[in-house]
């Protein structure tokens, strides 16, 4: 899901680069309230997981990647704008270290990748997460996945990049297993959470 540059026209990077910028801001200002030190470890941890995490990319039609991200886990973890800005953090050093996914394009990589599936992954979570704590999470995990791949192949669409229903298609299909996967490793390590370190779930979701 990380568009390289020169696959996006200027608006889509505007637009893009706009809400995440903005997203970015409120993320530092609220952590910089409400962040206690013995959080900062565990963040720094979970930075290092989406980082790898994210490495392990498989390219797919029209320029972009289908990979594992680890956002809904960080954020059912540490809450939305933990997850917003550890999963930022991640993408902005893929790109300047690996030049895994754009510079110019990385406004649109955040909010793919960040916005979409750490803080609506996130959210979609919280509707299942009283009564189906587990299975909301798999639903949220494969839902953000398969939302910001959609949203990824209209901008490659509105860019002019790849074709409406081809490119629809082939982001959609290939995604479907990522989200699957996604899922699955999401539960897994939330399960082994539970049962090894219930105290990790308690923690406040900022």
């Amino acid at each position: 899901m990380h568009i390289p540059d020169g696959f996006l026209s200027l608006p889509v990077i505007i637009s893009t680069s706009a809400v995440s910028a903005s997203l970015l801001y409120i993320s530092v200002k609220k952590l910089d309230k409400e962040i206690r030190p013995e959080r900062i470890p565990l963040m720094g941890l979970s930075a290092a997981f989406v980082f790898t995490a994210q490495l392990l990319s498989f390219p797919v039609f029209g320029g972009t990647s289908v990979h594992l991200t680890g956002a809904v886990l960080i954020s059912i973890l540490l809450g939305p704008l933990s997850g917003f800005l550890i999963t930022t953090s991640a993408v902005l050093l893929q790109a300047f270290l690996f030049q895994h996914g754009g510079i110019i394009t990385a406004g649109a990589n955040i909010m793919n990748i960040a916005v979409v599936q750490a803080v609506l992954g996130y959210y979609i979570f919280r509707i299942f997460s009283n009564k189906f704590y587990i299975s909301g999470a798999f639903i949220a995990a494969f839902s953000a996945v398969f939302i910001a791949a959609a949203i990824c192949a209209a901008e490659l669409i509105v860019s002019g990049t790849i074709p409406l229903k081809a490119g629809m298609i082939a982001m959609l299909s290939s995604h479907l297993f990522a989200g699957v996967g996604e899922g699955f490793i999401t539960v897994l390590i939330l399960g082994m959470i539970k049962k090894l370190k219930p105290g990790l779930l308690e923690l406040k979701k900022i």
